[in-house]
């Protein structure tokens, strides 16, 4: 039986957008800084898939580029602070943003706790991981990966992750984050108009711990759990390979139902390191 377990916060009340992670990716477009989202924010550009037999990289609701990155990429960080991993608030410590250069090193710009970051000479890619690293290194906030079109986007505000709420996490679920791995959390949404969606099942054999958000708490997969209309899914304890990290590929299928057969929606890349911690928004067509 799958066990359920409440989370600290309301998973359903922060159903309108996964952009309080990221409150904008707009081409040439971002507000002056503000207290952090809360509601109608844009879910943050992700990985995308394909119609039900491919994976690729994408943009959010695009599906694919369109040439108008700039090379540079500016915009605020933010703390997700609660387990629905959208409600945020500015991170007023300093950190470290990289991403992917364009001649193939990275590159990087300092945040200052409260004006934008700025990185310039910015590999224009479908999917960058960037990374913001939290110069308190025995703070709260964790090593958070992201995917940025940088190909679609000069502008986006970043997030990084409580390590309590994880271990909250955790610990209702009768479990231990371990920093010798990565953590993963997931939102899944619909290429075609960006809703939250139910009722797939995602498969990550490196994780020891894979937990769907359900009413009221969270539900431990047990080879039949499905996505609720969150979307949400967080992998705990991802085997990230060595020191460096790597990528792993997650499946996505949706279970057969009394009037349609199982489908598989195929599987993407996400990057993982030990230690730190990803989210994402993918893009899926089932």
């Amino acid at each position: 039986m799958r066990s359920r377990v409440p989370a600290l916060g309301s998973v359903a009340s922060g159903l309108v957008a996964l952009s309080c992670l990221v409150g904008c990716q707009k081409p040439e477009e971002h507000p002056a800084f503000a207290e952090g989202c809360e509601v109608d924010c844009k879910p943050i550009t992700g990985v995308s898939l394909g119609s039900g037999i491919s994976g690729g990289a994408g943009s959010a609701g695009t599906g694919g580029g369109t040439g108008t990155g700039t090379g540079t990429l500016t915009g605020n960080v933010l703390l997700l602070s609660n387990q629905t991993f959208i409600s945020a608030a500015p991170f007023t410590k300093t950190a470290a943003v990289f991403a992917d250069g364009a001649t193939g090193t990275a590159v990087t710009a300092p945040w200052n706790g409260k004006d934008p970051y700025l990185l310039t000479g910015v590999a224009e890619e479908p999917s960058n991981w960037i990374s913001v690293k939290p110069d308190d290194t025995q703070g709260d906030a964790l090593l958070t990966f992201q995917p940025v079109a940088t190909n679609n986007v000069s502008n986006a505000d970043l997030a990084v992750i409580s390590t309590a709420t994880l271990d909250e996490l955790f610990t209702a679920l009768s479990a231990q984050r371990s920093p010798a791995f990565a953590q993963l959390v997931l939102f899944f949404r619909s290429v075609g108009t960006g809703a939250p969606v139910a009722g797939l099942h995602l498969t990550l054999p490196a994780a020891q711990l894979v937990a769907y958000a359900a009413a009221g708490g969270w539900v431990l997969d047990d080879g039949t759990a499905v996505t609720n209309s969150s979307g949400l899914v967080v992998f705990g304890n991802v085997d990230a390979f060595g020191a460096n990290g790597g990528t792993r590929s997650v499946a996505v299928s949706r279970p057969a139902s009394a009037t349609a057969p199982a489908t598989s929606g195929g599987s993407f890349a996400v990057k993982v390191v030990p230690g730190d911690a990803t989210i994402a928004t993918v893009n899926v067509q089932l």
